[in-house]
């Protein structure tokens, strides 16, 4: 009798021993969750670089004079993206820097020579300002620079001389 059971529990205990052996897990946990809240990096956007080129002419002349038909100075510029992603050109505005009212040239008035008296603005054939310019790419326009004929004055103090014109781009 006694050889039974022991017969048994040892075939009890290499069943255990066996299950064991094979891996088999009869009780195990199982893991809680877990989480991370990770930052990325956003760039920021970079002034644009804004050249002018060669003026060109509407007409014949190749100088501004009061009042002069087909006598307009056709100043072309480019505006090119330096940021490392896409950027929009949101507005051009075309300026004429001045002090006490008269226009300046190389941020030197010229005295006598009135703002007034001209009017520099976009070229009606600019295309229209994009969403998006990639970075290296450029917007190209021009702007348009003429002198009005004033009566009852003296234009002189304008004669040779080469009035600024500020292209900002943003």
């Amino acid at each position: 009798m006694f050889r039974k059971l022991y017969k048994k529990r040892l075939a009890a205990v290499a069943f255990i021993g066996a299950l064991a052996v094979t891996g088999v897990a009869v009780a195990y946990f199982t893991g809680g969750s877990g989480n991370v809240t990770a930052n990325g990096t956003v760039g920021s956007s970079s002034a644009w670089t804004v050249a002018a080129g060669t003026p060109t002419w509407s007409g014949t002349l190749t100088a501004l004079y009061p009042g002069a038909t087909n006598d307009t100075e056709l100043i072309p510029f480019t505006a090119t993206n330096n940021g490392k992603g896409d950027e929009a050109v949101t507005n051009v505005s075309i300026t004429m820097p001045t002090l006490n009212g008269d226009v300046t040239s190389g941020g030197v008035e010229i005295t006598g020579c009135k703002a007034a008296w001209f009017t520099a603005a976009g070229d009606a054939s600019n295309p229209a300002l994009p969403d998006d310019i990639a970075s290296g790419s450029a917007y190209s326009g021009k702007v348009d620079l003429t002198m009005q004929n004033v009566t009852n004055a003296s234009q002189d103090a304008c004669q040779g001389k080469t009035p600024a014109v500020t292209i900002t781009v943003s």
